[in-house]
């Protein structure tokens, strides 16, 4: 029949180990030195499963074996086990200054917890520690379930009144919260990545089998928009899931990529990436990502016709004002052809690209502005909010 169960997590649950040990083998009826020798027992095995496997739970219960009945606790963690129990438990091993067992706790040890227990009985191996201590009680078995009930009603009691005992379940609630969310977080991004990987996979052996050149350029700018949010992806991994980017080094992975994949033995370029080292958030760095992926896309499909070299400025630059931090914009040049007169405005057609562009701009509070003096250049002009911080 369980009472409680207390998770083990931090050196605030120790104490909170003691405070529930001594409440409930009061309940079941130990005189004060079984009561001491049940609290030191469970106190030794909660600071080992602290210290040397990161954390575990103690759980208390009651059963009857026979005309007789025990209050059992039992301490469990998922750390890495205890090799040489055996020796241990035989005095031929310390598993104190060396092999740690006990050094932190109380200086008992296993063998001394086993000589105070009534008792006692441990399991150990790769996946973990199980050790369960058990301690006769002068309640008669008929009426155990009674007395779990009431010891269990004066756990919840205590926790009521006392507010140090709220906050640390509290705490404790919250700290299973964080570790399930970061589970689940990490989990998703493991999926992500793999999911991105085989589109990029599947995206790239399409564009090597076909035939069409047609196809085949379709297919090539998929895959730089795909490798765009992969990139952000891995660097949100890096960061350890961090929602922060940092622009500057993920522009520069975008740009190489693209001239890994537009590049030609006809024609070289260059792209060059510099600017402002800034941090943005996630979402901000894989749709300038896109834009950028873009705009470089385009110049190497129509900057560079007739030519055996050409090159490509990536900047992105933070203009300071006298009253305080001013706009950001994300500068992409060539020095091509550039456009002839009578062509219509690049920012303004209704193409796949463009749009893509104009929405993701919008979306940040961004304006376009292009000129094609020298080559074709496009500055988009975000607010100061954009970034997080910059240099």
């Amino acid at each position: 029949m369980q009472i409680t169960t207390v998770r083990i997590a931090a050196e605030p649950d120790i104490a909170r180990v003691r405070q529930v040990g001594d409440r409930v083998s009061e309940s079941l009826g130990l005189p004060r030195f079984g009561r001491t020798r049940a609290v030191t027992a469970c106190l030794e095995l909660a600071r080992n499963a602290l210290q040397y496997a990161g954390g575990g739970r103690v759980t208390f219960r009651a059963y009857r074996d026979g005309d007789q009945s025990l209050l059992a606790i039992a301490v469990s963690d998922q750390g890495p086990g205890i090799d040489n129990e055996k020796d241990i438990m035989r005095g031929r091993s310390t598993f104190g200054k060396d092999e740690g067992l006990g050094a932190g706790g109380l200086g008992l040890g296993l063998r001394g917890v086993r000589r105070i227990a009534d008792r006692f009985d441990l399991k150990t191996g790769s996946e973990g520690t199980h050790i369960e201590i058990s301690f006769e009680i002068p309640v008669n078995p008929a009426t155990l379930p009674d007395r779990v009930k009431q010891a269990a009603d004066e756990l919840l009691t205590m926790e009521k009144t006392d507010p140090v005992a709220e906050l640390s379940r509290q705490n404790r609630q919250l700290a299973e919260a964080l570790a399930e969310r970061e589970l689940l977080i990490s989990e998703v991004h493991h999926r992500t990545g793999n999911n991105l990987a085989l589109i990029l996979g599947f995206i790239q052996l399409s564009r090597r089998s076909t035939n069409s050149d047609e196809t085949r350029q379709i297919l090539l700018e998929l895959e730089m928009r795909v490798h765009s949010v992969a990139k952000v992806h891995q660097e949100l991994q890096r960061a350890q899931q961090s929602d922060q980017v940092d622009l500057l080094p993920f522009l520069k992975s975008v740009s190489n990529h693209a001239a890994e994949a537009f590049s030609s033995d006809d024609c070289q370029v260059n792209v060059h990436v510099g600017g402002a080292s800034a941090l943005v958030r996630s979402s901000v760095a894989i749709d300038l990502g896109l834009i950028a992926g873009e705009l470089i896309t385009n110049s190497f499909k129509h900057a560079f016709t007739g030519r055996s070299e050409g090159r490509i400025d990536v900047r992105f630059e933070h203009d300071d004002t006298v009253d305080g931090p001013g706009a950001f914009s994300l500068h992409i040049g060539d020095d091509g052809k550039g456009l002839a007169k009578e062509e219509k405005r690049p920012e303004r057609p209704e193409s796949l690209g463009w749009r893509m562009i104009r929405s993701m701009a919008r979306r940040h509070g961004g304006t376009i502005a292009t000129s094609s003096e020298t080559g074709f250049q496009t500055v988009i002009e975000f607010p100061p909010e954009l970034v997080l911080e910059s240099d």
